[in-house]
């Protein structure tokens, strides 16, 4: 008897809603996630695109009501990293770190994405003392300082206008020409007062011992290398989906993200993509929480299928 009916990478909302509405129809679900249960919930501050759970609701409390919903719904939710995925002709074996594994009949993928790093030693090593990963987790502890963030897209605006609230001065840092983010939130942005934005220029250093003292920054057009002390910073240059351990099992494409047909099928009979881990998905809360239920619709449906039976993807 294999350990599990579904096994699911992920703890995001697409991971939890599809371990919820399998678990709830009989079938035994495992769910595995590396770091906090609600993925990348933690760094909204509030989400209103979600049908049933009115409008402003904090993400870090979203998140905990999904995972708390999954487990009272009878999922199992382990903290593991998956490490990959092999498939047989009757089973999927599901590896962990620790040498762990679990076998099963169908696996979800819905790892998500993260945020991309610059590359920078600083960036791991001040992780935590003034690199900023959440900025609704730790911008509370920035109240009355100066915070950096680099980037120009709805995250950074989305983090700069959060961060306005709480430090002295934000500095808005942008490569490109100008801001991209949303029209309304550029909007803002530019109209808060404690935001400084700084755009055709590049973050190239960040400096401190125990703790994050400056920046290093760079005109793309000719100007002279500028060190503008902060207290903290914040990466914010895009995402990159959570698919290391994928490779050589499904089909990816150059950016890394999962192919899927129409029913959430990847290139692996019996493994399907939820969430924005697969390439053509929607960065919404309520677009990632409809695709972990149609994830779970096609496991169902595939559950029901004769031993040994291989769909196409």
């Amino acid at each position: 008897m294999l350990d599990y009916d579904v096994v699911i990478v992920g703890g995001g909302p697409a991971g939890l809603t599809a371990a919820l509405d399998l678990s709830r129809a009989g079938h035994r679900t495992l769910l595995l996630e590396r770091e906090l249960f609600g993925g990348n919930l933690k760094h909204i501050e509030t989400v209103d695109d979600v049908p049933g759970v009115g409008t402003g609701i904090p993400g870090a409390q979203l998140a905990s009501e999904l995972a708390e919903r999954a487990a009272a719904g009878g999922v199992r939710l382990e903290e593991a990293e998956v490490t990959g995925i092999e498939t047989y002709s009757g089973t999927r074996w599901v590896g962990c770190d620790g040498g762990r594994g679990y076998s099963t009949s169908v696996v979800i993928v819905a790892s998500g994405r993260r945020s991309r790093k610059l590359g920078l030693p600083e960036e791991e090593r001040l992780l935590g003392r003034g690199v900023i990963d959440c900025v609704p987790c730790d911008g509370g502890l920035f109240r009355g300082r100066v915070v950096a963030v680099y980037g120009s897209g709805d995250q950074a605006l989305a983090d700069a206008l959060y961060l306005a609230r709480l430090a002295s001065r934000v500095i808005l840092v942008a490569d490109t020409p100008e801001l991209e983010g949303s029209q309304l939130l550029q909007e803002r942005a530019l109209a808060e007062p404690r935001i400084d934005v700084r755009c055709k220029t590049r973050l190239e250093a960040i400096a401190g011992e125990e703790r994050v003292e400056a920046i290093a920054l760079a005109r793309l057009e000719a100007g002279e290398p500028e060190t503008v002390p902060v207290d903290g910073v914040v990466i914010r240059i895009g995402t990159t989906p959570n698919t290391e351990f994928l490779e050589g099992t499904v089909e990816l494409d150059p950016d890394g993200q999962v192919l899927t047909g129409l029913a959430l099928d990847t290139s692996a009979p019996y493994v399907l993509a939820a969430g924005d881990v697969r390439r053509g998905a929607q960065s919404q809360v309520a677009a990632a929480i409809a695709d972990g239920a149609a994830a779970a619709r096609r496991a169902a449906e595939l559950l029901r299928r004769p031993a040994g039976f291989d769909p196409a993807p």
